[in-house]
């Protein structure tokens, strides 16, 4: 595409000049970058030409907060700040994109990820101290950086009164005895002006009363399913205010449970479509490799390293990152570079039974279930696990297709908001998708007539042919002999839970997903299980178990259990020992029988 018109319209802008570069291949990127960037010049494209677009670009108010950072120190240096490339793109694009109805902000809510020590700190803190001086509106701004811990604000809080400090002895020496901005370890303000900016915790700050006109959260992949309250709180200030927004910055983490990782996933479709309709006050720029291949491809890493665009940090950062790179990988750690150094997510357990490029990788948004094979594996609990019902549908190429419902009792957690925080899962977002039930029992109870019902309700609908249903015969005596009694066609076959019985499905759920012949549904729980499986073992094979037993596992193991015999389905195999019978049919039911003769004899 030519942007020739949009470079003469912005002929000096900082962020035409970078994203220009990345489109042509001068300025080294990675796909997520270049999405942002086609985004970028196709919304400048779209100001005068797209009547339904309702936001403007001022080149005027990008150009004088990069301005300003010129009047900063480098904190580690403490040189002259001198934003690079990327930097100035974040700066104008944040600060120039406007809606002229509210005279506001056009982005409420911006994402920025890239690999560690590339200057994503400093930038937001040059960014930050520019609102709480000159922001809007002109009295009542109420700003904060917030983190998983008081600790994790320090350096972002710390840039800033460092640069105050320089500002009130230099440039704004008279602005500072006009307004007596004062500060202490956790507060700057501006009294005159009834504005101020603050430091809080995640962990610990209430943040309810206040409305703030711009929220910071730093080393967001820190924050799990427990601050998700915490971030809302932050958030729901910001409503009614059309000049709010809110940040969330940081490097990719080895926990793809947090909310971070959920933004990520949802932000990353947005950028491979270019689709962003329902998300048009959200910006998104994700400094990522795009392979765990480059991590020996040295002249890539700017890919998650955008400060390499600058010679002397280019060859400082190599050297790093190469010995980095050399020392973990001795370790056999070196999925702690993929993250920190290349900006990639990790399921990182030491003993992870999947990495999570291969769970991530399975996923689908459609399968037709109607008329199926399945293998049913049940995983029963009723006051504290949940209890899990996966199908495994075997379908064409010797492919798998795995879809559960659980059942989520709050019996020992007390309310779905604790069950929530102590197993890391929005349960209640996982029954909108209608991949889990949770408890109405006035005990908090899994009541075992609903779960029964259930199955048998969604294998009927479905008109499913239920090749065997496999149980882990704990706990389960009553369910199993109901089943017996109303589907006496069923094969119903109990797993004992041991390594020795579990081994064959485990490797082979494992080895199916290596193979890329499995697939599943953006289902949480599901999701959540296979990320929270570690591989124990002994002399006699492996098996799935948690590290923690808040780490929910129960879909995994009843997905093993369906495995135990539908590892089988392609071939002659069985775990099924046949029965002793006077009939020459042996165990073959009543339809078996009639396909024999339908098969071998003409009539």
């Amino acid at each position: 595409m030519s942007y020739d018109n949009i470079i003469n319209m912005y002929p000096n802008d900082d962020s035409v000049a970078y994203a220009v570069g990345v489109l042509d291949g001068s300025i080294i990127a990675g796909e997520k970058i270049k999405r942002a960037c086609e985004r970028h010049m196709s919304d400048l494209g779209r100001v005068d030409t797209d009547d339904g677009f309702n936001f403007i670009y001022d080149a005027n108010q990008a150009k004088k907060i990069i301005e300003f950072s010129t009047l900063l120190k480098d904190v580690t240096s403490g040189e002259q700040f001198i934003a690079s490339p990327y930097q100035k793109f974040i700066l104008a694009c944040v600060q120039g994109w406007r809606n002229p109805y509210t005279e506001g902000m056009r982005f409420k809510t911006i994402f920025i990820s890239m690999a560690r020590t590339n200057g994503k700190t400093q930038v937001l803190a040059a960014y930050a101290l520019y609102n709480f001086l000159f922001g809007y509106p002109k009295i009542n701004r109420q700003l904060a950086v917030s983190s998983i811990d008081i600790a994790h604000t320090k350096n972002l809080y710390k840039y800033m009164t460092y640069n105050w400090e320089q500002l009130e002895r230099g440039a704004f020496k008279k602005l500072s005895q006009k307004w007596g901005v004062e500060f202490n370890q956790n507060e700057m303000r501006i009294d005159t002006l009834r504005t101020s900016m603050k430091r809080l915790s995640a962990l610990g700050s209430p943040s309810d009363s206040d409305h703030y006109t711009t929220g910071i959260v730093d080393e967001y992949h820190l924050l799990g399913q427990k601050q998700r309250d915490f971030i809302s709180s932050m958030t729901s200030g910001m409503v009614n205010n059309p000049l709010a927004q809110m940040f969330f910055i940081s490097t990719a983490g080895v926990d793809p449970t947090v909310p971070m990782f959920d933004d990520y996933k949802r932000y990353s479709k947005m950028l491979e479509s270019g689709d962003w309709s329902t998300s048009e006050k959200d910006l998104v720029l994700i400094w990522e490799q795009d392979s765990e291949d480059e991590a020996y491809l040295t002249e890539t890493w700017q890919k998650s390293n955008p400060l390499m665009e600058v010679d002397v940090m280019r060859k400082n950062l190599t050297e790093g990152m190469i010995t980095e790179r050399d020392s973990l990988n001795s370790q056999g750690r070196i999925r702690d570079f993929y993250v920190k150094n290349m900006n990639l997510w990790q399921n990182a357990k030491v003993n992870a039974f999947l990495p999570l490029d291969l769970i991530q990788n399975a996923i689908i948004d459609e399968f037709d279930m109607f008329g199926r094979d399945v293998f049913i594996g049940f995983d029963y609990s009723q006051t504290n696990d949940d209890t899990s019902v996966a199908f495994v549908f075997p379908h064409s190429n010797k492919k798998f297709h795995l879809y559960q419902h659980s059942w989520i009792p709050i019996a020992k957690s007390g309310s779905i908001e604790a069950k929530e925080q102590r197993d890391n899962i929005d349960y209640r977002s996982v029954q909108k998708k209608g991949y889990a039930t949770i408890t109405r029992d006035r005990f908090g109870l899994i009541d075992e007539d609903e779960v029964f019902n259930w199955m048998l309700n969604f294998i009927e609908t479905n008109e499913l042919d239920v090749k065997a249903i496999l149980y882990d015969q704990w706990g389960t005596g009553t369910f199993i002999r109901r089943l017996d009694e109303v589907k006496e066609d069923y094969l119903i076959i109990p797993v004992r839970q041991g390594i020795k019985s579990l081994n064959e499905p485990t490797k082979f759920l494992q080895t199916s997903f290596i193979k890329h012949n499995i697939t599943t549904f953006d289902d949480q729980a599901l999701i959540q299980g296979l990320v929270n499986a570690v591989i124990v073992g002994d002399n006699n094979g492996i098996k799935v178990d948690k590290n923690v037993n808040s780490q929910k596992i129960d879909t995994v193991d009843a997905v093993v259990n369906a495995l135990y015999e539908g590892q089988f389905y392609f071939n002659d195999f069985t775990n099924v020992d046949e029965k002793k019978t006077n009939s020459p049919f042996g165990s073959m039911n009543d339809e078996q029988i009639s396909d024999y003769f339908i098969n071998n004899f003409s009539f």
